[in-house]
């Protein structure tokens, strides 16, 4: 097979194949065989068509069918042979195939562009560390006293700050009943901010079985304009009073809310927890710091089409994420030049982070092994709660097994440029924290 490789430009290939007539000759043999196990021709069993009435009858498409596949293999060996990595499909053009002479055609493909990345050896960076505080894990067990509250009927005395009644309430307006603002027996908290003023005024000191009607200004900047900054007449009655009690932090509420027998083993797992959190959190930011400092000292573009479909795709996930979330996103809210920069200019450093792993890892002839991709597959597969040839089949129908190659490759490429440098870790406090 004759290969030969053009540079259009700096991140876009030219690849001319012209594979010999033997080859195509073969592979025609194979789609004959195929055919005549298919087939229905009248006087001939199946599998015992005659090569010569197939050829007359379908020799077209049999040329066409074995080209067709041709193309897709021995572009894939011309990609392998040249060391290329093309992203996206090929433009596949100048499509040569006629009877008894060679197949031959081009594919453009857009790459990476090849970088020599600059030296980061001895680099020096921090790794910023947050410290666990005492606030932090008191926090914590302050949100499981929390979802551990009873709520505790109140019999001796009137609704005050804190409460949580039980109430049926109806605010009108000339007359008419307005919905948003009415409820039955519903469970509020007597509290600042979490309800009318007025509602909460009159709320405190009422008791139980009692009704009262007020007066209230609705705020200026309530949903419904109509009624933003108007007067409604509220009718409250109180049907319950209950006042929230939490538990006492003790050894008896770290055993019934964990597998601990005692306060200071609680408090020293969540510390831990904690400690290994922030860790990978501090992990994470000088991941992105040292990506950020190859892109700054290693300057190269881009193919523009290749951002284009990146910025889309994300623009994509983007909508889906939302809509996922019950968020109904039109085209116009995806539209604007805003969000339309902001996709683009996370496109560009999603890319450029790519090339640059890519290059180093490279020129650092960094390999992912079968050994290593097949247990990353095994462990996904027991994420997934299924057989290694389900997933692995699953991966070759999506093109998944490329992305666990690459997500591989920059694992150890990302490893190696670590051992390269400099690192500091740097604990610091909560507040010094910007």
């Amino acid at each position: 097979m004759k290969v030969e490789l053009e540079d259009i430009q700096s991140c876009v290939k030219k690849i001319s194949v012209e594979v010999p007539l033997e080859k195509v000759n073969e592979e025609k043999s194979v789609v004959y065989e195929e055919m005549a196990k298919e087939v229905n021709i009248p006087g001939f069993r199946k599998g015992k068509v005659p090569r010569k009435m197939l050829e007359r009858r379908f020799g077209k498409s049999a040329l066409q069918n074995a080209a067709q596949r041709i193309i897709e293999s021995s572009y894939k060996e011309a990609i392998e042979s040249n060391n290329l990595r093309p992203i996206g499909d090929p433009m596949i053009d100048d499509i040569k195939i006629e009877e008894n002479e060679p197949v031959s055609f081009t594919a453009t493909v857009e790459t990476f562009p090849e970088i020599e990345v600059e030296k980061i050896d001895g680099a020096r960076f921090q790794r910023k560390i947050k410290k666990v505080s005492d606030k932090e894990i008191g926090q914590i067990i302050d949100n499981a006293r929390e979802r551990q509250a009873r709520f505790e009927p109140v019999e001796d005395r009137a609704a005050q700050e804190g409460d949580y009644p039980l109430i049926d309430y109806a605010a009108t307006k000339d007359g008419e009943k307005i919905e948003v603002l009415s409820g039955d027996n519903k469970q509020v908290r007597i509290k600042k901010g979490d309800m009318l003023e007025e509602v909460q005024s009159n709320v405190v000191g009422m008791k139980k079985g009692e009704e009262k009607k007020f007066d209230a200004v609705l705020p200026k900047e309530f949903p419904d304009p109509q009624l933003a900054g108007e007067k409604v007449e509220f009718t409250v009655k109180v049907n319950e009073i209950k006042k929230k009690t939490l538990p006492e932090v003790d050894d008896d509420f770290v055993k019934e809310i964990s597998e601990f027998d005692t306060l200071d083993e609680f408090k020293a797992d969540l510390k831990s927890q904690l400690e290994k959190r922030n860790e990978s959190m501090a992990q994470n930011d000088l991941r992105e710091e040292i990506l950020t400092y190859l892109i700054e000292k290693n300057s190269f573009d881009l193919p523009p089409r290749l951002v284009q479909r990146h910025a889309k795709g994300l623009a994509k996930r983007a909508r889906q994420r939302f809509e996922s979330q019950g968020i109904d996103m039109g085209e116009s809210d995806f539209d604007t030049d805003k969000l339309k920069e902001k996709f683009h200019e996370d496109a560009v450093r999603d890319l450029k982070e790519q090339a640059l792993v890519a290059s180093f890892g490279k020129a650092e002839k960094i390999e992912v092994s079968e050994e290593e991709l097949k247990k990353e597959i095994e462990s996904l597969s027991k994420m997934m709660g299924q057989t290694v040839d389900q997933t692995t089949q699953q991966l070759a129908q999506s093109n998944g097994l490329e992305g666990i190659y690459q997500k591989l490759f920059s694992e150890k490429a990302y490893g190696l440029m670590m051992e390269k440098l400099t690192i500091e870790d740097l604990y610091v406090e909560e507040s010094n924290e910007k």
